[in-house]
């Protein structure tokens, strides 16, 4: 069945003069469908949507890439199914090739139909797939509607960021400062040969993909999925990420693409957890995890993941207490 499916991408490449996947290499399974998207400077730059289902990435050429924006309506036309290890491609298409250019992952995480739209198959057949994806760049719950075909059977959809919590208003979209998501590269970086290769993510990592979801709700919050943890095999984390930091300003921002939380009077740590063992890392990166070794010995039994949060010092209220914090650790 996957080899009748990708019998078109294999008629349309020359393997031995491309490096993109031939599909015959081993993917890891997992319990949750994988999407990836690609940022291809071919003839003229656009964006790649693949979508795993049935054992090959169902693909759409999106040209101005996917918006948050739901005021936004993208073009997306079908293209040839691809192998589920194109999921790790990253480089450079040769000229003369189809189509030669430049390949960045853009994007990249996993993905399931909304309620309703269980059936795949028979969405996609429809012409209409509502879905939701979690990736480092694309959040929350879409549509795909197909508006017509041409003579050669050619199909032309509509890609739609529906309005949840992660719809941005104005979003401003792709740039050409974008990273790849898999090895933080440029796309000239990636022209040139320049710096690392892209990190696995359907070849190579074995990953649980015992995902979580939540399904829409009747105002039209959003569907999500909590992004799976690693189990028997442990993933690569990045080594310390600088945190996002508060901006002063007069006033708090209005609209309704803003949110607040609860400043809490204490000290920021990133909490790094992996193999077993944890750490405590200020703002700054300083290790503080002898300070507080009871946290640290906590979190040794957590999942692989950095975690960015404030300790604190309760008081008989509840409320936090610096100078309690203080006191704990001196």
């Amino acid at each position: 069945m996957t080899a009748a499916k990708l019998s078109k991408y294999k008629e349309m490449r020359d393997f031995a003069q491309t490096p993109e996947p031939s599909g015959n290499a081993r993917v890891v399974p997992s319990k949750a469908l994988r999407f990836v998207i690609h940022k291809h400077d071919a003839s003229h730059l656009h964006f790649d949507l693949r979508l795993e289902y049935e054992g090959t990435f169902r693909s759409w050429a999106v040209p101005k890439g996917p918006s948050l924006d739901p005021k936004d309506r993208r073009l997306a036309m079908e293209v040839e199914d691809h192998p589920l290890d194109y999921g790790d491609f990253e480089g450079v298409i040769p000229k003369g090739q189809y189509g030669g250019g430049t390949v960045m992952l853009w994007d990249r995480g996993y993905w399931a139909p909304e309620a309703g739209f269980e059936d795949i198959g028979r969405a996609l057949d429809k012409g209409e797939l509502k879905f939701v994806m979690e990736g480092d760049r694309m959040h929350g719950s879409w549509v795909l509607v197909r508006t017509r075909r041409d003579a050669r059977g050619k199909a032309s959809w509509i890609l739609i960021k529906h309005r949840d919590g992660a719809a941005l208003a104005g979003a401003d979209g792709p740039t050409d400062d974008d990273r790849s998501v898999a090895s933080e590269r440029t796309m000239a970086d990636i022209a040139a040969g320049r710096g690392r290769a892209p990190k696995a993510f359907m070849t190579k990592q074995a990953i649980d993909s015992a995902a979580v979801w939540r399904s829409r709700g009747k105002e039209g919050a959003p569907a999500g999925l909590v992004r799976p943890s690693p189990a028997k095999a442990s993933l690569s984390l990045p080594g310390f990420i600088e945190p996002q930091l508060a901006s002063l300003a007069e006033k708090p921002p209005t609209g309704a693409d803003w949110v607040h939380e609860i400043k809490f009077d204490g000290y920021r740590m990133q909490l790094r957890s992996e193999a077993g063992t944890a750490s405590l890392r200020t703002r700054k990166g300083l290790d503080w995890s002898d300070r507080f070794p009871e946290i640290a010995a906590a979190a040794a039994k957590l999942a692989d993941g950095l975690i960015d949060g404030e300790v604190v010092a309760l008081d008989s209220t509840g409320a936090p207490d610096f100078a309690a914090l203080q006191a704990a650790i001196m």
